[in-house]
């Protein structure tokens, strides 16, 4: 242990992702004129606003990890030419150093800009409010003025944040595995260092969003539940399993489900899980859809979500999870623009999610890959990260998972003819 300040240790909803190394990447495409100098100058200030984000971790020597000052220089930005398709090229990560990088990958007037946080101290939401405050910083030192960024503390882990609103764990069996980053990489005996994983997307028009959304509303369900029933249809084919051999695990935002809401950037992992398992002969798509939105809606009224981060011990305790029927997904719902000068265009936003092996045997493995939920400009996006060796296996499930939501789309739609007629290889991709 060096003599560094120690900030706290993690909390165990932190310290799951600090043994795999688990960083998670936030990436807006641009074309037009990208100022590295400036860009590196609104990094720069939003760390210094946000010291969390030029922490560092370190073994605690007991199995876990503590929170550390960094006494040296903030984390900077690495800039390289190549594709920017390839998010990190260029990146160094290493949680012993950093917790926090940015990533610029240019092309020509092309070019990715990646926000990069080790998910220990941050989940989705406020990694997203993060990278929104570094554009707007961007815009304004783009436009000769200097950034204006409140100042802000450590954030509090979850338990912490469920304790104070007295939310207590509740006397039921163990939770279902939380879901963490599924990349696979070659086992050294010390540090097997990252493997980037490829990605699968499937993406639809804002024709076809708008209306997976119509058919939300006249159904009473909502695009996280179409979607997802989308996902299990397609395990359920490539895995030869029955739906009601499935059991579905996702993450869900308690930010707004707590009497006392929680800001956006007060904690880390905000997190609580929901499980559905589809009933037998479950009947329409809709039909399923609309049991994950209800089933959601009774497990939130009855206080079950808000209280699962606190079985994270239990869970780490027990045996290793070993189930082919589990899928796992993440929804981070609708991406804000974020706010560029004159000079850029945003023209899409991506994601990635990276870890190292499970030293644990904790993490659950699943066919599918990483899966991520996402909504940019009024734009369905599902990506999964997965390994270069099944990019094959990869691509037929993205098409099932196209042909399921264009199902969706069309009963939605108006005019139901032209629902699918984008349904083309340039609407999904690996």
């Amino acid at each position: 242990m060096t003599t560094a300040i120690v900030i706290r240790p993690l909390a165990p909803s932190e310290e799951i992702f600090a043994n795999s190394e688990v960083f998670v990447g936030y990436s807006v495409r641009v074309t037009g004129r990208l100022n590295p100098a400036a860009l590196a100058a609104a990094f720069e200030a939003v760390v210094r606003a946000r010291p969390i984000l030029g922490a560092r971790l370190e073994p605690d020597g007991h199995g876990g990890h503590v929170l550390l000052e960094s006494p040296g220089a903030p984390p900077e930005i690495s800039v390289t030419e190549g594709d920017p398709e390839r998010l990190l090229a260029g990146a160094q990560l290493d949680q012993r150093k950093t917790l926090c990088a940015l990533c610029v990958v240019r092309d020509g007037e092309n070019a990715s800009v990646t926000l990069v946080t080790h998910h220990s101290i941050a989940d989705a939401c406020h990694s997203l409010a993060v990278l929104a405050e570094l554009w707007s910083s961007y815009a304004d030192l783009a436009r000769g003025r200097t950034p204006e960024l409140e100042p802000h503390g450590y954030p509090s882990s979850v338990e912490e944040l469920l304790t104070v609103r007295g939310i207590e764990k509740f006397d039921t069996p163990a939770m279902p595995p939380r879901p963490t980053a599924e990349s696979r990489t070659p086992c050294g005996p010390d540090d097997p260092g990252y493997l980037l994983p490829r990605t699968a997307r499937c993406r639809l028009t804002k024709e076809q969003t708008a209306a997976l959304a119509e058919l939300g509303h006249r159904e009473n369900t909502t695009i996280n539940g179409l979607a997802s029933a989308a996902i299990l249809l397609t395990e359920a084919q490539l895995r030869e399993l029955r739906l009601s051999e499935l059991s579905y695990t996702y993450s869900v935002d308690l930010r707004t489900r707590v009497a006392q809401r929680i800001g956006m950037t007060e904690g880390t992992n905000v997190l609580g899980f929901a499980n559905f398992v589809p009933t037998p002969g479950v009947g329409t798509l809709v039909g399923l859809a609309r049991g994950i939105s209800d089933s959601l809606c009774a497990e939130l009224a009855a206080g079950v979500v808000q209280q699962t981060p606190l079985h994270i011990p239990d869970i780490a305790s027990g045996p290793p999870p070993c189930a082919p029927g589990i899928v796992l997904a993440t929804n981070w719902g609708r991406v804000r623009r974020p706010e560029v000068p004159d000079d850029l265009r945003v023209t899409d936003f991506r994601s990635i999610m990276l870890g190292k092996p499970d030293k644990t045997g904790h993490r659950l493995q699943q066919p599918s890959g990483t899966i991520i939920i996402s909504t940019f400009d009024d734009q369905l996006s599902i990506e999964i990260h997965h390994p270069e060796e099944t990019t094959v296996q990869q691509r037929s499930r993205v098409r099932l998972l196209a042909s399921h939501l264009c199902a969706f789309s069309a009963l939605g739609a108006q005019n139901p003819t032209t629902a699918c007629r984008r349904r083309t290889e340039d609407d999904f991709d690996t």
